[in-house]
């Protein structure tokens, strides 16, 4: 949509809370677990109330979903199509945002990310439902890069504010060809700054990504290194600004990749 759906919510989230049996913090940072809240039920003004809630607390979660593919689809469709291909090496997709992961062993490293950020225009919210989990593992943890901009110094913001960094998909173009697929497009890179506004609560954030950016533009190579560095190291140690997701056959997680960085775990 031309606007972020969240602008278009009740501030107070009335609709959307009221149909909860219980709403629980998953940390005071990041993270809200709604209980009896099924998403193939909501209204519109119950979809916009929820992206409101995601963009505050950066991720919600959801058990015990009865939503269909097309429902999905649908829910992901109503707060803007990303069009952007999947890892080409996944195949039997009924639509080109939602795709189907089952492997005994996964061919990634479980490396902090965001979702496709070498894009242009980045996914904003992010839609994923487990149908089967495995026995055991295959956790996903989600940090607040809110929160990560908030612990700097002030003189290291101001430092880095400014600053843009380039996320190229030549490390997931070079994963989908040793994986067996056909990328559909050459690598892109595209510059980003490393410090953004959220546009619908006006704080800002790191846009940091050690899976997809190769180095800081206004900057050489050795500064480059020693920043990004610091910023890994940052990010990894931030446990106070980290919910831990345990999956369940039909659980959902919906979250701000504007916002957010997550890893399997």
């Amino acid at each position: 949509p031309d606007r972020d759906r969240a602008f278009f919510a009740d501030p107070a989230k009335a609709s959307l809370l009221g149909l909860a049996t219980a709403v629980e913090e998953v940390t005071p940072i990041i993270g809200t677990e709604l209980k009896g809240v099924q998403l193939s039920k909501l209204t519109d003004q119950q979809k916009d109330e929820l992206a409101l809630l995601v963009a505050e607390r950066g991720v919600v979660f959801f058990r015990d979903q009865d939503i269909t593919l097309e429902q999905q689809h649908a829910l992901a469709s109503y707060y803007g199509i990303n069009i952007q291909s999947i890892n080409p090496s996944t195949s039997s997709v009924s639509h080109p945002l939602l795709c189907r992961n089952i492997r005994a062993h996964g061919n990634y490293t479980a490396e902090w990310h965001g979702d496709h950020t070498f894009e242009v225009n980045p996914p904003s919210y992010t839609l994923l439902r487990l149908v089967k989990t495995p026995p055991s593992g295959g956790d996903t943890i989600f940090t607040s890069q809110t929160g990560l901009f908030d612990k700097l110094s002030p003189a290291f913001q101001r430092a880095i504010e400014g600053l843009h960094a380039i996320h190229s998909s030549d490390r997931a173009y070079l994963a989908s060809i040793n994986g067996g697929g056909t990328p559909h497009r050459a690598p892109i890179a595209t510059a980003h700054p490393l410090v953004r506004t959220h546009p619908v609560t006006r704080l800002k954030s790191l846009f940091y990504n050690p899976s997809f950016i190769e180095r800081i533009q206004e900057l050489n190579a050795q500064e480059s290194h020693h920043i990004l560095a610091f910023l890994r190291e940052h990010l990894s140690n931030a446990d106070d600004l980290t919910a831990r997701w345990k999956w369940t056959p039909g659980a959902v997680a919906f979250w701000d990749n504007r916002i957010i960085a997550h890893r399997a775990v």
